[in-house]
């Protein structure tokens, strides 16, 4: 059986987890190696991309990029996993109608925060999962983690439902932003629904739903360019003696660029070769790919 490598992006549908996924591409299509690049709430629907194969040693290049989601959140309503999955904790009729309340609130959360993670998380305290200890119904002192929202914009607001549209850093909880804008406005909130519209430069527009993956002869048909998908990094081009030596894990001299970064490598044909650093002139391997 030929290996296949390479990047899927799946429309996660509503209720499966993100393992859920990787589980049914992995039997459907027969392949050994599938991870995910960030893990999606069961509820939540949206961009997921899969490294299959030799790509999964890629993955965490993937998973450090940005985030984009549109949001509804639930005001004068909070849950104990502070979104649409949990137990009603609280209910308050105080919901503000004033949009530039609204507005005000909205905007504190623009910028670098200071974010506490939520404790149904995957996050592990003292080697002990989050979501683990808050189905027992401990719950723990948490660090606050600084993220970034770079964009934070309200599409709608129709009490109680608040429309936000997110560009955030890795790492940024909705469900806390959501939980936290509740708290400022003093009627508490929760997030009601969340689909996840672009990770990095792969966005829905990219994706493939479930029910037509089932459809498809040959996974390869769907498969996303590599190029695109790692396009925020530069690329570099080897001669075939260059890449014998990347290849073999080896320092690559005489790189004609003038990029002091982490770069894409590829062929004369445009193959993947995988990822290098290039310091004053040598490339150094990073990940290399075996086609």
């Amino acid at each position: 059986m030929v290996p296949i490598n390479g990047f899927l992006c799946i429309d996660k549908p509503a209720g499966w987890t993100s393992q859920d996924v990787v589980s049914w591409v992995r039997k459907h299509f027969g392949i050994k190696k599938v991870g995910h690049t960030g893990t999606l709430d069961p509820m939540a629907t949206g961009v997921l991309p899969l490294c299959l194969g030799a790509y999964t040693r890629l993955s965490s290049y993937i998973t450090s990029g940005d985030k984009k989601y549109r949001a509804v959140v639930r005001l004068g309503m909070t849950t104990d996993s502070l979104d649409a999955d949990g137990v009603i904790t609280s209910r308050s009729g105080d919901i503000p109608v004033d949009y530039a309340q609204v507005e005000t609130a909205v905007a504190e959360f623009r910028g670098e925060i200071a974010q506490v993670p939520p404790m149904y998380s995957a996050i592990r305290i003292g080697g002990r999962r989050l979501y683990d200890l808050a189905r027992r119904g401990v719950e723990i002192e948490r660090p606050a983690r600084n993220v970034c929202v770079h964009k934070l914009d309200i599409a709608v607001y129709a009490p109680p439902l608040l429309h936000l549209n997110v560009h955030c850093s890795k790492g940024t909880y909705i469900r806390s932003l959501a939980d936290d804008i509740g708290k400022r406005l003093g009627c508490g909130a929760h997030l009601s629904t969340l689909r996840r519209v672009a990770v990095g430069r792969v966005g829905l527009g990219q994706c493939v739903a479930v029910y037509e993956l089932e459809r498809v002869e040959s996974i390869s048909d769907v498969l996303l360019n590599p190029h695109a998908v790692l396009s925020e990094l530069s690329s570099v081009c080897l001669t075939e003696a260059q890449q014998g030596r990347f290849s073999n894990g080896n320092p690559v001299t005489d790189i004609l660029s003038d990029v002091q970064d982490i770069v894409t490598v590829q062929n004369s044909r445009g193959n993947l070769l995988g990822l290098g650093h290039i310091v004053e002139g040598v490339l150094k391997p990073i990940r290399v790919i075996q086609n």
